[in-house]
């Protein structure tokens, strides 16, 4: 390659690890987002325990599922988070003490550093959406454990007042419940 080809390469090189640290620095602000309102969610699972715990196990296994996929999601949101980025940098002192010609060594670094960090924001993105999905997939099943809790309080109510009954006369005093 010619003098003027490696240093167009070594600019590009530069502008895709500068928009590989942008890409991570979104992915991770989104992950902190996800693990708050994952969070919350599993607050909302959990405040519904009293509620699921007496009926019937057809509720219960949805609860659990719904729970521990919010777990999870919050894991892979932690997991974001935490984890240790392997991005490329050109350590100026090394490069300097390098081999010559120094242009086709940066060039061929920097080659080497992009890859790295495609890598890099792929894996950290497929664990921001896999986390999403987790956390999507727990609230529309929560959804569905709150509805079904719903349905059965309404038919236990219908229940209820067709059992009343005067047992001291054939006229009742006593008010009939709200619909």
């Amino acid at each position: 390659m010619s003098d003027e080809e490696l240093g167009l390469l070594i600019e590009e090189g530069r502008r895709q690890i500068d928009r590989q640290m942008a890409d991570l620095d979104r992915i991770r602000n989104r992950s902190g987002a996800l693990a708050t309102v994952a969070l919350a969610l599993i607050a909302a699972i959990v405040g519904r325990f009293a509620d699921v715990l007496d009926r019937h196990w057809t509720l219960i296994a949805p609860w659990a599922l719904s729970c521990l996929l919010a777990v999870l999601a919050v894991a892979g949101a932690a997991a974001v988070l935490s984890a240790r980025a392997v991005l490329g940098r050109v350590d100026t002192r090394l490069a300097a003490q390098g081999a010559r010609p120094m242009r086709a060594n940066l060039a061929e670094a920097y080659v080497e550093m992009v890859s790295t960090g495609e890598e890099t924001v792929r894996t950290f993105l497929t664990v921001f959406r896999d986390a999403v999905t987790l956390a999507v997939t727990a609230a529309l099943v929560f959804f569905i454990v709150l509805a079904g809790i719903e349905l059965n309080k309404s038919s236990s109510k219908s229940t209820d007042e067709t059992g009343l009954k005067c047992l001291t006369s054939t006229t009742c005093s006593a008010p009939l419940p709200p619909r």
